[in-house]
C-alpha cells in the first residue's frame, strides 16, 4: 500500500510541477456576483479553455442563493508564466429573500490576467467583466474575481 501511495505522489508531482501551460486547473474563486465558488478551467485544445464556477450568489433585493457560471475563454501568452485571456459565457442562478424566490440569468464577458507558477502546481488569476442580467429583471452590473487553482498537466 505504501508503494502505491508513493507512486501516486511521484506521478502527481511529475505531472504538476514545472509547467507553463496546463490541461486542467481546479480551485476556488471569489468575487462578484458570487460569494465564492469551486472553479475548474479545462483546455479544449490550442488556446481554447472552458471555465466553470459553482457557488453562492448574493444580490441586494433578490437575496442569497446558488449559481453556475460557464465561460469559453481564449488564453494568450504574455511572458514567462503570465498570460491574459478573454471570453464570454452565461450565469444561471437561483436566489430567495424573505418574500420571493428568483431565477437569475445573465450572459457575461470576461477579461483576465493569469500567472502559472513554475515550481509549484498553482496558478492565480484576476479577472473582470460585465454581466447583463435578463432575469428576473433587466440589469447591468460589473463583476470580477480572483481564483487560486491547483494545476494538473
Amino acid at each position: 500500500m505504501k508503494k502505491i501511495i508513493f507512486s501516486l505522489f511521484v506521478l502527481t508531482h511529475y505531472f504538476s510541477f514545472s509547467q507553463k501551460t496546463y490541461q486542467t486547473a481546479i480551485g476556488v474563486k471569489g468575487g462578484f456576483p458570487g460569494y465564492g465558488s469551486i472553479n475548474v478551467k479545462h483546455g479544449l485544445g490550442g488556446s481554447k479553455y472552458i471555465e466553470a464556477s459553482m457557488g453562492g450568489l448574493g444580490r441586494r433585493s433578490y437575496g442569497n442563493g446558488f449559481y453556475v457560471l460557464g465561460d469559453l475563454v481564449f488564453n494568450n501568452n504574455l511572458s514567462d508564466g503570465f498570460l491574459w485571456y478573454y471570453g464570454a459565457g452565461a450565469m444561471v442562478g437561483f436566489s430567495s429573500n424573505t418574500v420571493n424566490s428568483y431565477f437569475q440569468l445573465a450572459p457575461n464577458a470576461v477579461a483576465g490576467l493569469e500567472y502559472v507558477f513554475e515550481d509549484l502546481p498553482l496558478n492565480i488569476a484576476v479577472e473582470t467583466g460585465p454581466y447583463l442580467f435578463v432575469l428576473p429583471q433587466l440589469n447591468f452590473v460589473w463583476g470580477g474575481g480572483v481564483a487560486l487553482r491547483y494545476v494538473i498537466k
